[in-house]
């Protein structure tokens, strides 16, 4: 016997509906961005005030839908319903004749089901009129498009529409339901579990049958991809979870995540879908993602629903995959892998396609009632990539560049933006502001309405390669800014010559956005091998109230030593005297016969010290320029010779998410405690934190360094049979250790440098 599903039903709203049966029409990627949330909900209240005593706004709606497998529930909210018809409003800065004729015809559609179901359950007549109403955020200017339907016609269209969904929900359903046996009775792959592994792993499947978040620190060797993946999967049986999302911060990540699959499901019963830059799935870079231009773009919509059930292959839909479908069917990869994701047992790509401003999962998600479970593998890095995704800048560079390009009616309406740029930098530059520049957002927001007009007006100007980026910086900041506020972003405005010009919109605190993102899944499962201490990771990873496990380590005492040399201080006063200092330590390395990393805490700290060595054929110094192929050489050396040094710095390729088991590395050594740069935006994020009664200090210095050191460390160690040493130089770390900041797990020493060296 096995666990069945709960009482199966599905969720799909009106806009989702519609959106599934569009099966007409050429793929249209719109890069001007959309007016924000905040102006389409005061457009919409400002445009349903104007409405008659009989007109009821957000009318919500719902219908069910009866398969002898399941039930379907159709939901949505009419923007307003009058006695004999229904508005649908849509917030632009376009006239609709500028809008893709595809988003049109989905724009009606979405309110002909609106008017099907308002028929159904409200006396309307037999004729109900179908309003789409396009308002303009700043003027107020309405745009109605209304045509007249008989109520059966309208009847009609909606019973099509569950039908072309029933007949897909019939597929997955069926494919759901014989997942349940695969799933429940799915063996671990390996004879054993390590206890600490066992540890996690039920914590995960807990977690995921209650709903819970759950952060977990367990440490190198605990296995923890298998540890987050199998629970999660047993889990689905038991809960209404259709899809696993495994999100990594790097390429590594994801390849252990298809390696763990793989053994899981070597027959391929899951559907797996990777989600992978458009940069490399992109068949045709050239070209707009336009129809009219690109082939793979040309008649999306029919291709794709055609495709569909093509998911269901048993074939790990990875990057080479889809591309060799997207060639025989003349598809676009990246967007149809977006849109199987979300039917997909397992998912595996990047955090980005949860976590982004610009990401289409969550909503995508939430529009067909799928509760995804997210698993986040690496998840110390959440808080800087975090406040890398909702930072954005606009440059004055490629504005000045870009109107070089231009011919003179665009290059006028690109002057007004010059001309905000420098009023707004000279108003509050240079450096760190607390105030957004709103004149400069009006003119962006206005070009960016006006830009496909504009292409239009000047058919003789062909945009080149400054024209689209452009596009996607202005549409990033602006979407970012509508996000931004003064308790968690800063702004800095450069001065100086339009070139020179620019503003940063830095995010320093990316818990409440983050947060937001984890509300809109099942739950998330969090784990890292640093994530210590508790109250820094949780406060900033919007994680606060999750459930935190720190298990321990799979590895001996006797395997390695930790030693701590406290007579050196590697601070910004000591910059000078650290390399002569340092020099006997990094020359015996060189000289033994064992593999060795040496982490320094920058480039400036390591080529100094490197210029006091003796040349060495077997020391390596790490370039701020290598490329990825420079680097998989020296992890080759790395695997191949012994007597190998590298001198590397902390935070980079080398600190996490590598393996050199056995003699191909046997010492690690970090110079120093990692800490951030000392600059005004690290200042801000540590004042930030003190208004919040937080030690800023740590948050903002010392903690994010500490993360780095401990990974770093982290590469001595990574089976059952290494044997290595940990040397970590500077007095801070043993205030490190009586603060209890060091892992549990270690056996530390401390004292003299000469000491560990003799």
């Amino acid at each position: 016997m096995y666990a069945t599903m709960p009482s199966r039903h599905y969720k799909v709203s009106v806009r989702a509906l519609a959106e599934f049966c569009q099966v007409e029409g050429d793929l249209v990627s719109v890069t001007r961005p959309g007016p924000s949330a905040f102006e389409g909900q005061q457009t919409h209240k400002a445009t349903q005030s104007k409405r008659p005593p009989s007109y009821q706004a957000e009318t919500p709606l719902r219908f069910c839908w009866q398969n002898p497998a399941f039930e379907l529930v159709v939901t949505g909210r009419a923007d307003g319903t009058f006695p004999d018809g229904v508005e649908e409003i849509k917030t632009t800065r376009v006239p609709p004749q500028d809008i893709p004729t595809g988003l049109r015809n989905l724009h009606h559609s979405q309110a002909k089901l609106y008017a099907a179901i308002y028929a159904l359950q409200f006396d309307t007549g037999p004729v109900i009129r179908v309003r789409n109403t396009y308002v303009h955020p700043q003027t107020s200017e309405e745009w109605p498009l209304e045509r007249e339907y008989p109520v059966e016609q309208l009847l009609d269209y909606l019973v099509n529409c569950c039908l072309r969904y029933d007949a897909w929900l019939i597929q997955v359903d069926r494919h759901q339901q014989d997942r349940q046996p695969f799933l429940a009775q799915l063996p671990f792959p390996f004879p054993t579990m390590r206890p600490a592994q066992r540890q996690m792993a039920e914590s995960v499947y807990k977690a995921c049958r209650v709903a819970k978040n759950l952060c977990v620190e367990a440490p190198t060797g605990t296995g923890k991809t298998l540890a987050a993946l199998f629970p999660a999967l047993k889990a689905m049986t038991e809960v209404e979870v259709r899809s696993l999302f495994f999100l990594t911060m790097k390429t590594t990540g994801q390849v252990a995540a298809h390696d763990a699959l793989q053994r899981l499901d070597p027959e391929h019963r899951l559907t797996v879908v990777a989600l992978t830059a458009k940069t490399r799935l992109c068949r045709s870079p050239d070209t707009p993602c336009d129809g009219q231009f690109c082939p793979y773009a040309r008649d999306y919509f029919a291709k794709r629903d055609r495709l569909r059930a093509k998911l269901f292959d048993p074939i790990r839909w990875d990057p080479d995959a889809l591309i060799e479908l997207a060639e025989r069917e003349q598809i676009c990869p990246y967007y149809l892998s977006q849109d199987w994701a979300i039917w997909s047992d397992v998912v595996i790509g990047d955090l980005n396609y949860i976590y982004d401003t610009t990401a289409v999962q969550p909503y995508l998600l939430r529009e067909i009632g799928n509760r995804a479970t997210v698993l986040i593998d690496e998840c110390h890095n959440l808080i800087d990539r975090g406040r890398m995704m909702f930072s954005a800048d606009f440059s004055g560079l490629a504005l000045q560049q870009l109107m070089h390009q231009c011919p003179k009616k665009i290059q006028t309406r690109l002057r007004k933006i010059q001309t905000r740029l420098r009023e707004v930098c000279n108003k509050f530059g240079p450096g760190l502001c607390y105030e957004s520049p709103q004149a400069l957002l009006h003119s962006l927001r206005d070009f960016m309405a006006d830009s496909a007009a504009l292409l239009r007006d000047n058919p003789k100007f062909e945009p080149d390669a400054l024209w689209q980026p452009f596009l996607f910086s202005c549409t990033r900041f602006i979407r970012l800014h509508d996000l931004a506020d003064a308790g968690d972003f800063c702004w800095r405005y450069g001065t100086g010559s339009p070139e020179l010009r620019g503003i940063e919109l830095i995010c320093l605190n990316p818990a409440r956005l983050l947060m937001s993102k984890h509300q809109l899944v099942n739950n998330v499962v969090a784990f890292s091998a640093t994530l210590k201490p508790w109250p820094y990771s949780q406060q900033l990873n919007g994680l606060q109230g999750a459930i935190t496990q720190e298990l321990a380590s799979p590895f001996h005492a006797s395997q390695f030593s930790v030693y701590l040399a406290t007579d050196l201080s590697t601070r910004f006063r000591d910059r000078t005297s650290l390399p002569e200092r340092l020099r006997a330590l990094l020359n015996t390395l060189v000289a033994n016969s064992k593999n060795t990393l040496v982490f320094f805490s920058s480039y400036q700290q390591l080529q100094q010290s490197a210029r006091l060595l003796d040349r060495s054929d077997t020391l390596l110094v790490q370039r701020p320029d290598w490329s990825a192929r420079e680097r998989d050489a020296v992890l080759g050396q790395f695997r191949e010779q012994r007597g190998l040094t590298l001198l590397t710095v902390l935070g980079g390729v080398f600190g996490e998410g590598i393996d050199l088991p056995g003699e191909q590395l046997e010492q690690v050594v970090v110079i120093g405690p990692g800490l951030p740069q000392v600059n005004e935006v690290n200042n801000a994020i540590r004042l930030q934190m003190e208004q919040q009664q937080l030690p800023g200090f740590d948050f903002a210095y010392a903690f994010p360094g500490l993360q780095k050191v401990l990974q770093a460390a982290g590469r001595c160690i990574r089976t059952d049979t290494d044997q290595g040493d940990i040397l970590l130089i500077d007095d801070r770390f043993d205030a490190y250790r009586q603060l209890g900041w060091l892992p549990d797990h270690w056996t530390v020493r401390s004292g003299a440098l000469h000491a560990w060296l003799n």
